[in-house]
Parts: structure tokens; sequence; C-alpha cells
């Protein structure tokens, strides 16, 4: 009995907390409901006009069957849009079941029937437990209590209410984790799609001027002749090359060695030890961060366009949906609100060193080290790297206001003897409470500024002063009043006067004195509208049609400016080592990052030998980057618009430049030369190393006197100089 009331007390005790957790529960089920439901309303239309376009695209591919490409695009462009929404609905869906199954186990039985359930279970419990003791010899007694312990308890445990609860938990949060990376995944093929947009530069297509017969005879002697040096060259170094090789062992012995501390040998190359990756997998990250950077600084720019700036906001998440007034200014970067400079600090070499110090497997039981692959988990990680260290700021700064007039501006055109101020209305007003209008009506006739602020039945709204209302602008004030008869508006005299003594309104014309006509209306109200009857007796011209009239008493002064900046949280070097020294093997991590940027290691993600005078390309000046060039943000820079997928570097004019290996000079262009060599092998890349056929487009050089097309140069042969002719 003890026991009894124990569990009934603690069973209690339990079921009060746990009815919070019901309450909560239920509450987010009902959320969760009111979401879906509000997301079913807009995704029917939405998925409707989906539709309506791909029918309309098919029908203008048919018509226009030439700009296939643009159609194609827009098909693709649509099918994603129904993808994402379609992907959106399935979550819905899940997540509002999930809830709902979540809040029904959560549900308690009552109060008063938990000590009865308490007991038949504790009584069960008990009433087995003794059947059991009192024949212990009992083989099959034994065999059903170890059944029912082993077996039936765990499996009845899997269907009871709490466990049941603790799987849809645990479902609810594979499902929020299986969103966000559909959501990852999707803004992925998104970009995707959209690079597939972007259009590929075309070659030029130069006209070559026609070689007469006598000069491709020259030509071909010319070829003849280098050919045949060319082989010459080629087998005589062979065999003086042979009685060499115990000299080119040593050499070559104590060359790998050197690399391996200084990595300072004949202007540098790769570094053996530096970088677990290969060129295309670093080139592909430093790609991708720097097209982050340019489709941040792309709607940075459209924020400073008068024409796109709202396009550009919205892109940044920002709601313009108040934002009605247009800047009179736009102010960028260091300001009263954001008192900072917008800085673009990107660094290639450090860019490389953090991925091969994120990736390294500081686990591995032989310490071999394996080059890590660009993916999609690479993707995510270099977001995370950017949103860590940018994000877009912004202050709308509109103090616009209504100013009066000096002098009052009065539309009409004829209608009566106090200078035409009046125009026809009908029989079509109405009195209205709890709005932001007090009245309505129906002009006839209308000109100036009042026939923008009519409904789309031509109605007019006004305040009970007689303001004129937008209704196409959620019934926004406007500067234009309707008049209001009692009072001079402009006109020689009022329409009606009051008797002091009475206080009835009267109608004085010609000297005659006329009770007010009212049109539908008590004593009290609408003096805006002139009846019939009165319009009648003061113009004959006017009969059996109801007047107002209206003038302009206010106008608008825009004193509006955008404020905006890019907030730099951090540096680049910080979140780097920030995010490394928030892994395992974090110090090591720090220091392997740290040697692949000191001057003994260089870092140089360069895979060829110099080709410059002097130190490795890190000690010059980079101007133009390989991947989507951004150099500030907030300007133009000359590859803004297309992939760089080269270097620019800063070198004096008439500088040499080296033969990187033995190659063959394949082309000429003007001001530039491609190197070519097949079958090359870089003895960093893979196991062994991968032959590859190799092109080296060299730009702003010209060939050295009596070299041409065709020609065969060795390694460190100098080949070309540099000339100040400027590309973008």
């Amino acid at each position: 009995s003890g026991r009894l009331v124990f569990d009934a007390v603690n069973g209690t005790r339990q079921r009060f907390r746990l009815k919070k957790q019901y309450q909560l529960e239920s509450a987010k089920s009902d959320v969760k409901t009111a979401e879906y439901q509000e997301f079913q309303r807009e995704f029917r239309p939405k998925d409707r006009k989906l539709k309506s376009d791909l029918r309309e695209n098919r029908t203008a591919y048919r018509s226009h069957k030439k700009n296939c490409g643009e159609f194609v695009q827009t098909k693709r462009e649509v099918k994603f849009q129904r993808k994402q929404l379609k992907s959106e609905k399935k979550f819905k869906v899940a997540e509002m079941k999930n809830q709902q199954k979540i809040a029904e186990l959560s549900k308690k039985s009552l109060s008063a029937v938990n000590p009865l359930n308490y007991s038949v279970t504790r009584m069960t419990a008990s009433a087995w437990q003794k059947a059991v003791n009192e024949d212990s010899d009992n083989d099959f007694m034994r065999a059903a209590d170890e059944i029912k312990n082993r077996v039936v308890s765990p499996i009845a445990q899997n269907f009871t209410p709490q466990a049941r609860l603790q799987r849809e938990q645990k479902k609810r949060d594979k499902i929020s984790d299986k969103r966000n990376k559909t959501h990852t995944r999707l803004i992925q093929q998104e970009q995707r799609l959209k690079e597939r947009n972007q259009p590929r530069p075309q070659r030029r297509n130069r006209n070559r001027p026609r070689k007469s017969v006598g000069d491709k005879i020259r030509e071909n002697v010319r070829e003849i002749f280098h050919f045949v040096k060319n082989v010459y060259v080629k087998e005589a170094g062979a065999f003086f090359g042979v009685l060499a090789i115990p000299v080119l062992v040593f050499f070559l012995i104590f060359t790998f060695l050197m690399m391996i501390f200084s990595s300072i040998v004949s202007g540098g190359g790769f570094t053996l030890g530096t970088y677990a990756a290969q060129d295309y997998d670093l080139s592909q990250a430093e790609k991708h961060y720097t097209q982050l950077a340019w489709n941040f600084n792309l709607n940075l720019l459209k924020v400073g366009s008068s024409s796109n700036w709202k396009i550009g906001l919205k892109a940044f998440g920002a709601d313009t949906s108040g934002m009605k007034d247009k800047p009179d200014e736009w102010i960028y970067g260091k300001s009263e609100p954001f008192n900072y400079e917008p800085d673009y600090d990107f660094d290639c070499y450090k860019l490389w060193s953090f991925l091969c110090a994120y990736y390294y497997d500081f686990d591995s039981e032989n310490g071999d080290i394996k080059y890590w692959k660009f993916k999609d988990d690479t993707k995510t990680l270099l977001q995370e790297l950017f949103d860590s260290e940018y994000e877009f700021v912004y202050w709308y700064d509109n103090k616009s206001r209504w100013e009066e007039l000096e002098n009052y501006n009065y539309y009409g055109g004829g209608g009566c003897d106090s200078g035409g101020t009046y125009y026809r209305c009908e029989q079509t007003a109405y009195i209205h409470n709890n709005q932001p209008y007090r009245y309505t009506f129906k002009p006839t006739a209308i000109a100036g500024k009042l026939k923008n602020y009519r409904d789309s039945d031509g109605y007019v709204y006004i305040t009970s002063g007689y303001r004129v209302l937008n209704p196409n602008d959620d019934f926004a004030e406007t500067g234009l009043f309707i008049m209001d008869n009692r009072y001079y508006s402009g006109v020689k005299d009022p329409f009606y006067y009051v008797d002091t003594e009475t206080g009835q309104y009267f109608l004085m014309h010609s000297g005659t004195r006329y009770n007010r006509s009212f049109w539908g209306w008590d004593s009290t109200d609408a003096w805006f509208m002139i009846s019939p009857t009165d319009a009648h007796i003061w113009n004959n011209n006017l009969n059996d049609v109801g007047m107002y009239g209206y003038y302009e008493k206010y106008v608008w002064k825009t004193d509006c400016r955008l404020y905006y900046n890019v907030h730099q949280k951090d540096i680049f070097e910080n979140v780097i080592l920030n995010k490394l020294k928030s892994m395992n093997h974090a110090d090591e991590r720090v220091n392997y990052y740290n040697l692949l940027l000191s001057d003994e290691m260089y870092g140089n993600h360069q895979t060829l030998k110099n080709i410059f005078d002097g130190d490795s390309i890190k000690t010059y000046t980079i101007l133009n980057g390989y991947g989507y060039d951004v150099q500030n943000w907030n300007e133009k820079h000359c590859h803004l618009d297309d992939l760089h997928e080269g270097i620019d570097i800063s070198y004096s004019t008439n500088g040499n430049l080296y033969a990187p290996f033995d190659c063959k000079i394949s082309n000429i262009y003007e001001n530039a030369v491609v190197l070519r060599k097949n079958d090359v092998t870089y003895w960093y890349d893979g196991n062994g190393g991968t032959k590859r056929d190799t092109e080296v487009y060299i730009t702003n050089a010209v060939l050295t006197d009596g070299l041409q097309k065709g020609d065969t140069i060795t390694a460190g042969q100098i080949f070309a100089k540099s000339t100040n002719y400027q590309h973008c």
C-alpha cells in the first residue's frame, strides 16, 4: 500500500510537469498548422503561375526557335523554382504532421485515473513476481520470465506513448537537419544555374591578311630549317646527356633536399609537403570564394543605383515595403551611422593554407598525406567563412514630409460664378465608421491631380476633415482637400451661411435667402456635397446634378537618404584562426597553417618554375588574381563581369621572361605568347605524378629576336620580354 501511494504521488507530480510540455507542444502544433495553411494559400497560385510560365515559354519557343538557348534557360529557371516550392511544401507537411503527433503523444490521461493505473501496474508486476518466486524450480516459469524481461518488455516499451514521443522528437530534429541540407543544396544548384546563364567570352576572329606564294615558300623553308636545328640540338643533347647522368643524379638529390627546407631553387617552384591538395582543388576553392564576393559586390552596386536600389536591398534580405520615397542621396562607406571604412582583405595564400590545415587528418595512423577534394562541403565551409567576416548594413533615413503651400492651388473648369472651382458628382456618397476614411463619393467630372486618387470603381475617399486619401496606396494622405462649403475656400462667397439665432444653415443668392437643400444627409454632415437643388439656385446650367470642389493645400517634400556599408565583423586572418581553433588538434592545425605561410615554406601554389627574374611569384605585386576579380567593395574592376582565369603581375617593362620548362611556342597573338608541352609530369600531383598536356598563356609579352611560332625552347631560356601594353 505504501508503494502504491508513493507511485500515485510521484506519478501525479510527473503528470503536472508533463502537462506544461503538452501545452507547449500543442501550441507549437497550432503554429505549424497555421503556417502550413498560410503556405498552402500561397502555394497554389504560385504553382499555377509557374505552370503558366512554362506553357508560355513553350509557346514562345515554338514561334521563335532561333532563340532556343534563351527559352531553355527560362525553362530551367521556372522548373527550378517549382522544385524549390515543392520542396518547401514537402517539409512544411512533414513538420506539421510530426508536431501534431508530438502534441497528441504528449497528452496525458485524467488525474483521477492515474492512481488506478499506477495500482494496476504495481499489482500486476507484484503478482507476476510472486508467481515466479513461488515456483522457482519450474523451468517453464523461469523461461517465461526470461522471455518477458528480455523480449516482451523491451518490445512493449517501444510502443509506449513515451517511447513513441521520443521517436517523434528525434524525427523532428532529423526533419530540421534534412531541410537545412536541402536548402543548402538548392542554393548551390541555383548558383550553378546562374553560372550557366552567364555569357562566355568569345574569341575575336581576326581577318588575317592573305599571304603571297613567295611568302608561303619562304615560311616553309624557315620552318624546315628550324625543324632540322631542333632535331640536331635534341639528339646531340641526348648523346652528351648520357655522359652526365651520374652528375645529374647527384644534383637532383641535392636539389630535392634543398627544396624541402628552403623552397628557393631557381626562383622557387611548388614546395613538397606544403599543400595537401592538387592545383585544381585549390583553384576551385579560390574561384568559389571570390564568386561569393563578386555576387555580394554586384548587389552592393545595385543598392547605389537610382533604378535598381530596391532590387539590391532585397537581394540582401532587406524589407523594402515601407520605402516609398526614392532617396535623394546615396551615402556609401564611412558615415555618421556607420563610422568605419569598408575593407576587403581576401588573401589566396591564407585561404589555401587554411583549407589544407582544416582538412588535414592528424589522426591517421601512418601519417600519410591525403589530398583533400573540393566538394559541396567545401562550398558550405567557404560560405560560412564569408558570412563570418562580412555583412551588409544600411539605414533608410526618410524625413520626407508634407509642407503647406503659401498659395493653395485650386483646380476647376467652369460651373459657377465663383471662379470655376466646382465639378459634377453623383448621388452615391456614403458615411463610414471605423475606417481610415470617413466619406466616399463618386465624381462624374474630374480633372487635375484628383483623378489619380480614385479606386477601380471611380470613388474618392476623404477624411472627416475632407482630406483626400489614396485608395491605391493603403489610403495614404495626399495634399488635396475637398472644399468645405460652410467656409471661405477660395470662392467669392461660401455656399452656406448659418443663422446665429436658430443655428440653421441657409443659402443666399442674388439677395434671396433659401433654406439649404440636403441630398440624403442631415444638417450636421457632408458639407462638401452641394445638392442639385442648391446647384440650380446657384447656377442654372447645373440642373439636377450635385457639385463639389477641391484644392491642393500641401506638397510632399522629399528629404531621404540611404546610408549603406559593408561591415567587416572580423578580419580574414581571425576568422580562419577561430575556425581552426574550434576543431580537434587545434594547436597542430594552427601551427601547420602558420608553417604554410612562413617564408621557409613559401606557400606559393606555384606549379611551374618562375618565369620572372628574382624571387618567386609571391614576391611580385599581383594586380588581378585568379577567380572573380573583386579589388574593393562597391567598385567595378576590369574583370567584374567575367571570370578571370589567370593572374596579372606587375613587372618592369622590357623585363626578361624565362621558359618554365622545355616546351614549344605553339601560338602568337597580339602582345601574347602561348607555350605548350605535352605529357608534363607534375611530381607532386597524385601517386608518382600525372602526365598532363599543358599550355601557358602569357599576355603583355613579345618574343625575343629570332624566335617565332613553332620554335622549341628549353627550361630557363629567355624567350620574351614584357611590354607596357595596357590590357584589362
